[in-house]
């Protein structure tokens, strides 16, 4: 009877993207600290990072991809990789889409097989059709003696597909399944996964291990949170989440016993702050092109969350936040933004700009009279803070930070060029009433996040007495009608919520608002995505439209 147990070694780490150099390094050096591994997993396209987009057509990216290969392959041993990047094979005869997504099957300074990815998944932040071809090959793989079926990503998501992946490698013998991934975060995604990959093994009666890539890349998150389940469809292992991890652990492949399931809980908020940081923390660093970041302050719950996540992901000395009071700023707010600032130890600048809003209004009163104040003006304040921000940033080579949330950014209830301005957004895929729960979790201890930031009516305070829900529903209801619309589309079935006692003019009222703000949303800054649905890469909606919602 052969051996049982396959030493594993799963390399849940963290790339970037193009520089193939330190990726390469990073191969080489977990291959080398455990050479006494039967096989060293990396996740999903690692090799280059995941998505490359249109860079896979750089003829600099294409050489180095292959030279790197080669590097990694003369410096093999016994122990065998399964390697994640792109191929490309020239008999393919779509010239469009001439690459494959692969993992190599590298041992003893060879190549010995490369499985290439059969599910091409074009939704959602996705766009592999784009680039890759896929090839409808099923073969198991051998390595230490195993049969092991290699599925990149999608592969094992197959329940909208016709073919069965993981079936098939099944039916040609596989005995273990191993799955790598770059597969982004929204909340409860590992959830998600964990349900398809336990059933899946459960039904087929294998092993499968799923290593996930981490790391953060434009607006998206990878958590990792790799597990290995059994036979049985039981979690034996899972590694940590939200950062790199190197795990050697022992794959009991034949005659598993029945053995307790290893199910972490956790929190979705504290998983949301793990990924708004870690998407934040690496945008910083891996650009490398800032000294600090710069928000600006208001004394409200968007501003206090987006500075809390900064000092987190960055270090309270990284970051500066701005308050830039006007004749409609409240003492209220000014006291809670100092209080902020103090908890969290971070820079705190007051910058009043009364006096340049009083210029701006003898400028306009001089050239076309006097006008009444309304929206206008409103705006304006936002437009020289923005002005006063962008400022700062340039002067001192911070990384400007966009405080806008879900909810406000979905009927537009923003200024461009105003408080949309920055080069990123931390809040924006939360809804307001998510923000609310989140910083009252980060205040379960103690108070960092001043108790009456939560508890004040919401208010931008660009005029007198003014208050959120002069201008919007309250955002229990209106985060309620906007998650139906970004879930579902316009024409959703509202009657649930009708049911909740919302009546249909308010809800018409977010749909128009909804719909007359795209062009809006087209021009925000890159936020982090922490929701199936969220404003960005994998949202695609013209702007210029014209839709009745009226007969719904």
């Amino acid at each position: 009877m052969k051996n049982s147990t396959l030493k594993l070694c799963l390399a849940q780490l963290n790339p970037v993207v193009g520089d193939i150099e330190y990726n390469a390094n990073k191969i080489i050096d977990v291959v080398k600290k455990n050479q006494n591994a039967d096989l060293v997993i990396f996740p999903e396209m690692f090799l280059v990072g995941y998505p490359l987009m249109d860079h896979i057509h750089d003829p600099l990216i294409k050489r180095k991809n292959q030279e790197y290969i080669e590097k990694i392959r003369e410096f093999s041993s016994e122990t065998a990789i399964i390697l994640g990047t792109f191929t490309e094979s020239p008999k393919i005869e779509d010239k469009l889409h001439p690459f494959y997504n692969s993992a190599l099957i590298i041992q003893d300074k060879e190549i010995k097989a490369v499985v290439n990815k059969r599910l091409l998944p074009d939704y959602d932040v996705f766009n592999e059709r784009r680039y890759f071809t896929f090839e409808n090959k099923f073969d198991p793989v051998k390595i230490k003696g195993f049969n092991i079926g290699i599925l990149i990503c999608e592969d094992i998501w197959d329940d909208n597909y016709e073919i069965k992946v993981a079936q098939k490698l099944k039916e040609n013998g596989a005995e273990i399944l191993i799955v790598i991934n770059a597969s982004p975060y929204h909340i409860h995604k590992f959830e998600l996964r964990k349900r398809i990959i336990c059933r899946k093994a459960k039904e087929l009666s294998l092993p499968i291990v799923y290593l996930n890539m981490v790391g953060g890349l434009d607006e998206i998150v990878y958590d990792g949170q790799s597990f290995v389940v059994n036979e049985f469809g039981q979690i034996t292992f899972k590694s940590k989440s939200f950062g790199e991890s190197v795990d050697v652990l022992d794959l009991i492949v034949l005659n598993q016993k029945l053995s307790g399931n290893l199910d972490e809980k956790s929190d979705w908020k504290e998983d949301v702050l793990k990924a708004l940081k870690l998407n934040l923390h690496d945008y910083y660093y891996k650009s490398n092109i800032f000294k600090g970041v710069v928000l600006g302050l208001s004394g409200g719950v968007d501003s206090a969350f987006t500075a809390y996540v900064c000092a987190k992901a960055l270090g309270p000395k990284k970051v500066t936040a701005i308050m830039m009071p006007t004749r409609f700023t409240s003492q209220e707010s000014n006291n809670d933004a100092e209080k902020l600032c103090k908890n969290l130890k971070i820079n705190y600048i007051v910058h009043p700009i009364d006096d340049l809003f009083e210029k701006y209004e003898k400028s306009i009163e001089k050239h076309i009279g006097h006008v009444p104040f309304d929206i206008a003006d409103e705006n304006l304040q936002s437009r020289i803070r923005a002005t006063i921000l962008m400022y700062y940033s340039n002067k001192f080579d911070w990384l400007l930070i966009s405080t806008g949330n879900k909810s406000e950014l979905g009927v537009g209830y923003c200024t461009l060029y105003g408080d949309t301005n920055g080069g990123k957004n931390v809040p924006g895929d939360l809804l307001k009433v998510q923000i609310y729960d989140i910083c009252k979790y980060i205040n379960k201890e103690k108070e960092i996040i001043p108790d009456n930031i939560i508890k004040k009516a919401p208010t931008a305070e660009l005029r007198e007495n003014q208050k959120d829900i002069d201008s919007l529903p309250p955002y229990e209801i209106l985060d309620r009608i906007l998650e139906a619309i970004t879930t579902n589309g316009i024409g959703s079935d509202f009657e649930h919520l009708i049911k909740q006692g919302i009546d249909i003019k308010t809800i018409k009222k977010v749909e128009k608002l909804y719909l007359t703000s795209e062009y809006k949303r087209r021009q925000l800054v890159q936020t982090i995505k922490v929701s199936e649905s969220a404003f960005g890469i994998g949202r695609r909606y013209p702007v210029l439209k014209r839709i009745n919602t009226e007969d719904n």
